[in-house]
């Protein structure tokens, strides 16, 4: 494999565009091709006396990024929504309007996305007049009002946010007749712990272990995303054998993270012997992950210049061979869930995600691959060793769990490969790079993203005299979640545990 020397994918290059303005000019940037990426607000009162709102945009085949960037003047925080030519940031504007009290007028869900009903009404906490550890006191507010159907024989079933089984908080108010799910609607955001808040003022080298811990599962697509927008800004180049490890370490998290969620597909539909054969196979990737990386969840790999821990040679010939032992076992795995007749007639046509609604409301991942999308940021915008690896894009276009299955397993087949290759031939020298002169006191904008396991995510970052003045977290199942409200109706009640494991989305990525 060839080794490509280290170059940074451009950074933002930004439009000024009035607030007015920007639902055509989001048209338009569509119409040429571009696909949105991420949004982010600031609070810009005391320079500029408003709020600044950017939109990011990706296009097949371009390293640089679009923006839209629009300015909203403090004393009348509201615009116009961008939902009806936008649908993919229907979350983004509700969750800006709940922590910086932006309002998109005619946005078509004005209510609460992030804050608790008991917040008090007008106090905006990502605003820079509220202290990161303010504790207002419990205010009397209108409860979470769950929409749904209406009508004679209709029932409402609420579920959560505590479940039975060991998972995350969520609510999910299902509208049922007899066990015909009508419409579900979801509630997330229980336990939202401010990381954008916290991590605001910081030097921008402590910041990475605090954004890392975003989420378990993509620890290192989090600190990708965070290390190449700080690398953006700074003018950091790293060297070609980190290019070459942090695409290890993209992969290995694809695998252990595609190895989960196919175990828990069939833990969904009663099959415990698959589900617990996944179990054990995405243990014994975990501790590759711990004897090589030092780390079973990889945290603290990935910081800005490069990587933290060296892979020395004995120990990359050693895990790509336990990989090509691992490989084996992971193709019988799929071979036993894809050929198991009562296990894959639960999953063919259950929770179907049509394509049009998978790309209005801007699906990402294996979900937006399974509905015929070919949406991955390795191949869109390729960065690192995806550069010279030209991954392949696994679809398929049924857009059920049981193409969401094919996918995932289609899709370690792809990542096994692309590790053989990359362990085969890791370049000598350096694995990180001292910083550039002057890049504790370096200003601007970055934005970093990435594939990961769930699909395309991004860290919108801004430094001010090398100190965070903004950071925004888009993560793929932020991206992914309100799909879940549209392949849930039409099945019955009993299926939601298997559709719902088949997108196999993250609560924490949320309540970020």
């Amino acid at each position: 494999m060839m080794v490509e020397q280290a170059r940074l994918p451009s950074g933002p290059a930004a439009r000024e565009v009035e607030a007015a303005d920007l639902g055509p000019a989001a048209a338009a940037l569509q119409a040429d091709g571009w696909r949105f990426l991420t949004s982010a607000v600031a609070d810009e009162r005391q320079s500029q006396g408003g709020f600044r709102l950017d939109h990011a945009f990706v296009h097949p085949g371009r390293p640089e990024l679009a923006v839209l960037r629009a300015r909203v003047p403090a004393d009348r925080p509201e615009y116009p929504s961008l939902v009806p030519v936008l649908p993919a940031v229907h979350w983004d504007e509700r969750e800006a309007r709940d922590l910086f009290g932006l309002v998109p007028l005619g946005h078509p869900d004005p209510r609460r996305l992030v804050l608790p009903d008991d917040w008090p009404a007008g106090l905006h906490p990502l605003r820079r007049d509220v202290p990161w550890d303010a504790r207002p006191a419990p205010a009397a507010g209108a409860a979470w009002a769950p929409r749904g159907a209406q009508g004679e024989g209709v029932v409402r079933i609420p579920v959560g946010p505590v479940h039975a089984g060991i998972i995350e908080s969520g609510h999910f108010s299902f509208s049922v007749m007899g066990e015909a799910v009508l419409h579900v609607d979801l509630r997330l955001f229980q336990k939202h712990r401010g990381v954008e808040k916290v991590v605001e003022g910081r030097p921008w080298a402590e910041a990475a272990d605090l954004v890392e811990r975003v989420c378990a599962a993509c620890t290192a697509s989090h600190q990708a995303a965070w290390s190449e927008a700080v690398e953006q800004i700074v003018g950091w180049d790293i060297p070609p054998r980190a290019v070459h490890l942090r695409t290890v370490l993209l992969e290995c998290e694809r695998l252990w993270n595609h190895l989960h969620d196919v175990a828990a597909l069939p833990a969904g539909a009663g099959f415990a012997v698959g589900a617990m054969e996944g179990a054990r196979l995405k243990e014994r990737m975990l501790r590759l992950q711990a004897g090589a990386f030092g780390h079973r969840y990889l945290f603290g790999t990935i910081r800005p210049g490069g990587v933290a821990r060296d892979l020395p040679a004995e120990a990359a010939a050693a895990l790509r061979r336990e990989l090509g032992a691992l490989r084996g076992g992971v193709a019988r795995l799929a071979e036993r869930l894809l050929g198991h007749p009562g296990f894959m007639d639960r999953a063919t046509g259950c929770g179907v995600l049509r394509r049009d609604i998978a790309q209005a409301l801007g699906a990402v991942g294996p979900s937006a691959r399974a509905s015929g999308l070919a949406q991955d940021l390795r191949v869109l915008r390729p960065s690192l060793g995806y550069r010279a690896l030209a991954p392949q894009v696994v679809t398929e276009a049924a857009g059920d769990v049981a193409a969401r299955l094919r996918v995932r397993c289609r899709e370690m087949e792809v990542a096994f490969a692309l590790l053989d290759r990359l362990l085969h031939a890791l370049p000598p020298g350096p694995c990180r790079t001292d910083p550039p002169t002057g890049a504790g006191r370096a200003s601007g904008i970055g934005i970093g993203c990435n594939e990961s396991p769930r699909g395309g995510g991004a860290h919108y970052v801004e430094l001010l005299e090398g100190r965070v003045a903004r950071c925004r977290i888009r993560s793929a199942s932020f991206a992914n979640w309100p799909l879940l409200g549209a392949a849930v109706p039409g099945n019955l009640i009993g299926d939601f545990p298997l559709i719902n494991k088949s997108f196999e989305l993250c609560y924490a990525c949320c309540d970020r």
